[in-house]
């Protein structure tokens, strides 16, 4: 039978949530299995030299999330009813196995905490606010409890400046309408995530991609851009950039914000995967608050269908921001807000995100080994990874090729911004499929794929 011990001995806060934390790590990451029993209460408590009380405790805490069983004289077990939920498939409607989603989908046992959290909120006094329109960008404790999130990463802002959004999509939306206008230009990384793009369209703007490298937006570029194209406006994602997973130093950063100074430019900061990183650089919203647009939500850290994010700007931005979401949507459901307001207040949401950390880096160490002798961009906290393609394939033909064979990725070419040139690179994300035995199936596939030589019918010779 298979030995497993919590490690406790780094973490902070009560021993007791420290083992449940643990044991829920440990199931993400699939160390330990549905139906594994952990250890007796009374040899646990010897072994980690705490009380018998303390694993009781934390067993018990452990049940309240819905990680575990336990039977009378029979011991505790990693619950089977806390297996992913029937709505989260690996595959498509037509069996392809999809790794194109870049999330982390939710599991039985985080709906379990959202039924402990609905009742909760449900017995408490003036719920009736959940049915009325909030104000615009949002009640004041939902946008404290967001200011409170921000601080995780090192950022320390002011309610009164924060707005509540759903999701980081829909910010977007909003800055676009507000700080760049109808037929205006921005800027953007040469390649970034769909979702930029698709909210620039909504108000016909303009985007011009900057050349990166690999620490990121490069200084010079970003410069000339500036004079190029007279663009106010700079969105970009720093940590665990989307689709390229550069984290940019502070170095860079601080040669991002000089030139922004000069220019007289305002930053958009989308920080939505920076919650999932340790030892990260601090926000480019810390080092130049008085020109930033901090974006973050819950869906990569937290739960995807949540659709809670926060907005945190300068005074003067922030009610631009303010304004055209109103126009957008009037305003956010309170009920989602709520949930994510109790669940920052009472730790669930810090729970969560060490999840997903734990989930990420042990697909992430699956992908290592499978492509061991393949170059690519990656990290243990991030969803995916960037894979530059053997000679000769490109990255359209490859991705139509794992088509054939039963896989879903995405080409550089989804990417690129204007008429930046594609690398010979596909994204894969680690966390669409279920289990890690179909991520590890489908990664060999590609591997596989990878290491032929292309048909001509294939190459588009």
């Amino acid at each position: 039978m298979t030995i497993w011990m919590p490690s406790i001995e780094h973490r902070d806060g009560p021993r007791y949530a420290a083992i449940a934390d643990a044991i829920g790590e440990a199931i993400a990451s699939e160390e330990i299995e549905d139906g594994f029993k952990l250890p007796p209460q009374r040899d646990l408590a010897w072994k980690l030299g705490v009380t018998v009380g303390t694993i009781s405790r934390a067993y018990r805490l452990a049940f309240d999330r819905g990680l575990v069983t336990g039977e009378v004289g029979r011991g505790t077990y990693v619950s089977a009813n806390r297996a992913a939920s029937d709505e989260v498939v690996p595959r498509t409607d037509d069996g392809m196995i999809n790794l194109s989603r870049n999330y982390h989908p939710a599991s039985k046992a985080q709906t379990d905490i959202l039924d402990n959290a609905l009742k909760s909120i449900m017995a408490r006094p003036g719920r009736e606010r959940m049915l009325n329109y909030m104000p615009s960008g949002g009640h004041l404790d939902h946008r404290a409890a967001g200011a409170r999130w921000m601080s995780r990463v090192g950022l320390e802002v002011e309610p009164d400046n924060v707005i509540l959004m759903c999701g980081v999509q829909q910010a977007l939306a909003s800055v676009f309408a507000s700080l760049v206008g109808a037929g205006g230009h921005a800027l953007c990384e040469s390649m970034t995530f769909m979702g930029v793009g698709h909210a620039a369209s909504l108000f016909n703007v303009g985007l011009t991609g900057v050349e990166m490298d690999n620490d990121g937006l490069i200084p010079d570029a970003l410069d000339r851009a500036c004079r190029d194209t007279g663009a106010k406006v700079l969105i970009t994602v720093p940590t665990l950039q989307n689709p390229t997973a550069v984290i940019m130093s502070e170095e860079r950063r601080l040669a991002i914000v000089e030139v922004a100074r000069r220019h007289d430019l305002i930053i958009v900061e989308d920080d939505v995967y920076g919650y999932v990183v340790d030892n990260r650089p601090p926000p480019i919203a810390a080092l130049a608050p008085e020109r930033t647009v901090y974006l973050t939500g819950a869906s990569k850290c937290i739960a995807p269908g949540l659709r809670v994010g926060w907005a945190a700007a300068p005074a003067h931005l922030a009610e631009r921001i303010r304004q055209s979401m109103f126009g957008l949507a009037v305003a956010q459901p309170a009920l989602t807000a709520e949930i994510a307001k109790t669940w920052i207040d009472d730790g669930t949401a810090d729970t969560m995100r060490r999840w997903h950390q734990a989930g990420a880096k042990a697909r992430y160490e699956i992908a290592t080994e499978i492509f061991e002798d393949l170059e690519y961009a990656g990290h243990p906290a991030c969803f995916h990874l960037f894979l530059n393609l053997p000679t000769p394939w490109r990255a359209q033909d490859f991705a139509a090729a794992a088509h054939t064979r039963g896989y879903m990725i995405l080409p550089a070419d989804d990417f690129v911004v204007g008429r930046t040139a594609a690398p010979h690179a596909v994204r894969i994300s680690l966390c669409g499929p279920e289990t890690q035995a179909d991520l590890r199936s489908a990664l060999i596939g590609i591997r596989e794929l990878a290491l032929t030589t292309p048909t001509p019918r294939s190459s588009m010779i």
